[in-house]
């Protein structure tokens, strides 16, 4: 066997076990989303810290569905999910020291404008693999974005 083919076998192998913890990753989500909303019938009252956990909940769905239909996750998505945790537990720690709020709050002034520096940044392609020309990437116009 050769080491490209060994190469592949150990890739193919992996995105097995990828594919595998997504699906586990997925299912635990809903088992979880399932659970908070039994709770939320057993006390019949839905407070926000209760809407932010499932806000939680559709966000790990959706990066795990974004990341099996593309191979990629949008780095914003991650952003989002921290965002709103740190909400949460701001919302869940009211009574607490009110620095500890500031600090809650900066940091998701931080992800936020990193969200948005994410967000207004200008695409850039991949360089091309060697011995290839510029126009042999995918929708390669030939030219790189202005810096």
């Amino acid at each position: 066997m050769s080491r490209d083919e060994e190469n592949l076998k150990v890739g193919k192998l992996i995105q097995q076990v990828e594919s595998f913890f997504l699906v586990v990753i997925a299912i635990l989500t809903v088992v979880g989303a399932l659970k908070e909303m039994y709770l939320i019938g057993l006390k019949r009252d839905v407070g926000l810290q209760d809407l932010l956990l499932m806000f939680l909940y559709v966000e790990v769905l959706g990066m795990v569905a974004a990341y099996i239909t593309s191979k990629q996750i949008p780095i914003t998505l991650p952003i989002f999910i921290a965002i709103t945790a740190i909400a949460r537990v701001a919302i869940l720690q009211k009574e607490q020291d009110p620095i500890a709020i500031i600090y809650e709050s900066g940091a998701i002034l931080m992800l936020a404008i990193a969200a948005a520096v994410v967000n207004f940044r200008p695409s850039i392609k991949p360089p091309a693999p060697r011995g290839s020309s510029p126009d042999d990437r995918a929708g390669g116009s030939g030219t790189m974005p202005p810096a």
